[in-house]
């Protein structure tokens, strides 16, 4: 199992993480059987949100973490919990009027975050979505007091800019705060006609670069493209957001590179395409919502895959030379 050291959290973050988004509580036997999989079988990194779960309530998914963990107290040392939280006008149950990211909403999101999970600290506590109108200024020094006050490692945000990602940073090093440590926005080997949502981040080829001159933590959600790796076929339309996001003769292509070179390494096309986005030169955790015990252990074997520069180069088209 291919694991990261990062900063501020002191256990190994493995390549591989559990996607919780499909998690509630009328499914929490095969939930519980998803996260025994994934620990049994060397995973540590496990995702979830407040918003996860349902659309009138929210906080399901952690609900049925912190369930997990209450019945498997001996667990929580092993593993690198991480939570998001603010939506901007989600979460009414949770935030009245809607959440905003704002310096109190940061506060009000760990606290629940820590309620429904069972636990007195979260390993990673990320921002879901940014708001451009705010200053980071604040935003950081929340973050930076929850970290000295031992209820969160670190923090890090989903669907921010790098250039907004950087802007937190050089804040906090001017003023000897606790710096982020982790993005996640989207990445896969299909890429992205359109974000899939409004609002989010879709990993660019210059956002590639200051991942790399930064050696900073990509956690990639929808690694695997929403599906498209699974159903995404030129003749079935039926799904619009799947067709509207990866539909296009380079992603098909790249599909079929995968199958091609999967065969050629006795893998599957799903083990090629996490692989693709794990051998990058820069940190990446690859999010995958598996929905049984034999996705989730094909998952974490491609953490354990190489694969030659000419391999990633052919496979995300930028070279034609067939590397095998």
């Amino acid at each position: 199992m291919k694991t990261y050291s990062l900063k501020s959290i002191s256990k190994p973050v493995s390549a591989i993480g559990l996607g919780t988004m499909i998690f509630h509580p009328d499914t929490k036997q095969r939930d519980f059987s998803l996260l025994n999989a994934f620990v049994d079988n060397g995973g540590t990194y496990i995702d979830t949100a407040e918003v996860y779960g349902a659309v009138e309530e929210h906080g399901y998914s952690e609900m049925v973490i912190g369930d997990w963990l209450e019945a498997n107290p001996e667990i929580r040392e092993n593993i690198v919990l991480a939570t998001k939280g603010l939506i901007t006008g989600y979460c009414a149950p949770l935030h009245p009027g809607g959440a905003k990211v704002n310096p109190e909403s940061v506060h009000r999101a760990i606290d629940g975050s820590l309620e429904r999970l069972k636990t007195d600290y979260l390993d990673i506590w990320m921002f879901h979505r940014d708001d451009l109108s705010q200053p980071v200024g604040p935003l950081v020094d929340a973050l930076d007091e929850e970290v000295k006050k031992g209820r969160i490692r670190a923090y890090g945000a989903s669907n921010w800019s790098t250039e907004r990602i950087q802007e937190a940073i050089d804040y906090a090093r001017a003023n000897g705060k606790a710096e982020m440590m982790s993005s996640s926005p989207h990445f896969s080997l299909a890429k992205a006609n359109e974000p899939f949502w409004q609002e989010t981040v879709v990993t660019s080829e210059k956002d590639k670069q200051w991942f790399t001159q930064n050696d900073f933590p990509l956690v990639a959600w929808s690694a695997l493209g929403r599906g498209f790796f699974a159903k995404g076929d030129r003749q079935d339309t039926s799904d619009e957001d799947l067709v509207r996001v990866f539909y296009s003769d380079d992603n098909f292509e790249r599909k079929e590179r995968a199958t091609e070179l999967a065969q050629h390494k006795n893998l599957n096309m799903f083990e090629m395409a996490l692989a693709y986005v794990l051998n990058q030169p820069f940190p990446v955790i690859a999010l995958n919502g598996a929905e049984t015990p034999e996705q989730v252990k094909t998952s974490l074997h491609a953490a354990s895959l190489t694969l030659t520069q000419a391999e990633v180069d052919w496979l995300d088209l930028t070279s034609d030379n067939k590397p095998f």
